[in-house]
Parts: structure tokens; sequence; C-alpha cells
């Protein structure tokens, strides 16, 4: 099964083994599973196996039949061994196709995990550029809230107009709203990058 092990980590340090939590990737790494058993199974019905069924044994053993045991268990091995030999070329064609669909179930899980790290890669970009938007944003606000004080102030002293107060008002106002819409579109971010991980992703 080491071609399913996850990388470690993703690039932004959280565990990539979380992708596991995604119902896709989990299907797809149940399918692997699945057909790596049928696989070995379809591998261990190619070899014969000295199997003496409890009829044989039973009937091996009486006291009749002792002077040709050798005969009757020979028999029973015999039957055991050549059938598969017989059935050889269906046995290996089943493996074969075994075979081929653990590597095609193989390739669907590593394009699952490709495709979910890629949706998990979005989503803490996105919460990356919308932090640093934010961090602007609250910084034009502050100093926003700072030139308002001071045209209160230049108003008071009559070297400003009313006009000019009620325009840096409306600038604060205008940048706190784009502040809030800043900060909703990161906490979407947020929940976009939880489903990414499957609801498998915390702080902790």
């Amino acid at each position: 099964m080491t071609d399913l092990q996850f990388p470690e980590e993703l690039a932004t340090g959280i565990p990539a083994d979380l992708l596991s939590h995604r119902p896709d990737v989990k299907q797809a790494e149940l399918a692997v599973t699945a057909s790596q058993a049928y696989q070995q199974y379809a591998k261990a019905r190619m070899y014969p196996s000295l199997v003496i069924s409890a009829e044989a044994g039973v009937n091996a053993f009486k006291a009749s039949n002792w002077f040709n045991l050798p005969a009757s268990l020979f028999g029973a091995i015999t039957g055991s061994i050549t059938q598969p030999i017989f059935q050889r070329k269906e046995l290996k064609t089943q493996y074969e196709l075994a075979r081929v669909e653990q590597e095609k179930n193989v390739l669907i899980f590593k394009q699952k995990v490709i495709s979910a790290a890629g949706e998990v890669s979005d989503a803490l970009i996105s919460i990356q550029k919308l932090k640093e938007k934010q961090k602007i944003t609250s910084d034009r606000t502050t100093r926003l809230k700072q030139a308002t004080k001071h045209a209160n102030l230049l108003f008071e002293t009559g070297m400003a107009t009313y006009l000019e107060v009620i325009t840096a008002q409306s600038n604060i106002l205008q940048s706190e709203l784009e502040l809030a819409q800043v900060k909703k579109a990161e906490l979407s971010a947020v929940v976009d990058l939880y489903r990414s991980l499957g609801g498998g992703w915390s702080n902790n």
C-alpha cells in the first residue's frame, strides 16, 4: 500500500493526511484496498492447494481401505492439484484483470488526492490574500479616523469647512464597510478550507 501514502504535509504546514477525511478520497482509498485484496486472492487461486476433503479423509481411513490407502489419499490430493492447472489460463486472466483494476484504482486515488490538495491550496491562498487585504484596509481605516479627528479640530478652529468633516466621516464609513466585507470573505474562505479537508481541520 505504499502507493497510498499521503505526503507528510501541505506547503502551508497543514498535515496532508487530513485529506483522508474527505469522502471522495476515502472512497477512492477503500476502492484501492478492496481491489488489492481481490488481486491477492486471484493470485492465490493460481496455485494448487493440498487439501483433502472431509469425505475423502473419512473414506481413506476406513479399515476396508487400508490396503489401498495410497490410492485413496493421492487421488484426493491429485484432484486438488490438477484442477487449478486446468483452470490456469482462466485464473491468470482473472488475476490480470484484478491487477489492472487495482492499478486503475490507484491512479484514481492519486487523482483525487491531487485534486483535493489543489482545493486546499486554493482555499489557503485565498485566506492569506484576504488576511493581507484585511490588514491594509484596517490600517487605512485607522488613518482615516485619525484624519477625521484632525478635520474636526480644524473645523472647530475655523480652518476647515463642515463639508471636509462630512467627507472625512464618509471615508471612514466606506472603509469600515469594506473591512467588514473582507472579514466576511475571509470567514467564507475558512469554511471552504474546512470543507476541502472533509471537515477534518482545526487550529489544534
